[in-house]
């Protein structure tokens, strides 16, 4: 066989040797041990007659198969040497260190392939957003935006509950800019009203719209909107500026 390759090549005895199954068209589950064996023993002789420089392990890998090698052409059997790594005591030992070498082999190729991908992604550690906030605008009562939902439902069971007296049907579309102009004029005569009171006329549309522009006046921090205690009837004011 012509080894056009360098000791520098592999990792390794193991990477050697498992290489040379590869090349062989081997299964790693039923190598010929003296075949490997024979390949393995004339690459090291070939890479010392080219005077390449050889790392001790690969060297003591070759003295552990020739003495593999020596013991099945005399058929003897020896106690296992558990402490050295590189010993090699049977052709079933052998056989188990490479299917070992190539799982870990494996694994360590894609964890390469995992780090490439990984440099696709790119992460960038957290920022103080603060200065990018705009001026919060805070209400000068206690009321909160569960208090107007709250009210909002209670006044729903209300007209549940009760037969409207005062119903119009009408076909023209109320929007929020329209309901918030009326609320105004409202609250330019009467000053403080009920929360209640604002929803006059008992249809979906209408409820709705003038429960929306109740928000909107409120996050523009036009109206006042107070509440005495807990379940006690909510009033809305006009703020003076």
């Amino acid at each position: 066989m012509t080894y056009n390759f360098c000791i520098n090549d592999f990792e390794g005895p193991l990477d050697l040797l498992l290489h040379l199954v590869k090349s062989s068209e081997m299964d790693i589950y039923e190598i010929k041990t003296s075949i490997i064996i024979e390949e393995y023993l004339n690459f090291i002789n070939e890479m010392q007659e080219k005077n390449i420089d050889i790392a001790s392990s690969y060297l003591v890998m070759a003295a552990e198969l020739l003495h593999l090698k020596s013991k099945m052409l005399l058929n003897i059997e020896e106690e296992p040497d558990e402490q050295d790594d590189y010993a090699i005591n049977s052709e079933e030992d052998l056989k188990q260190k490479l299917i070992e070498y190539e799982k870990y082999k494996n694994a360590t190729e894609s964890f390469k392939e995992l780090e490439l991908n990984r440099q696709d992604y790119y992460t960038k550690l957290p920022e103080n957003l603060t200065e990018y906030m705009g001026e919060s605008v805070i209400n000068n009562s206690d009321v909160t935006i569960d208090d107007l939902v709250n009210a909002f439902l209670m006044m729903k069971d209300r007209l549940k509950a009760s037969k409207p007296v005062n119903t119009r049907i009408t076909k023209k579309e109320l929007s929020v800019s329209e309901r918030i102009t009326n609320i105004r004029d409202i609250l330019k005569v009467k000053k403080k009203i009920n929360f209640v009171d604002l929803f006059d006329i008992v249809t979906k549309e209408y409820v709705v719209v003038t429960f929306l522009s109740i928000l909107n006046m409120s996050k523009n921090n036009e109206i006042i909107i107070e509440q005495e205690n807990n379940f006690s009837p909510i009033t809305i004011e006009s703020r003076e500026f």
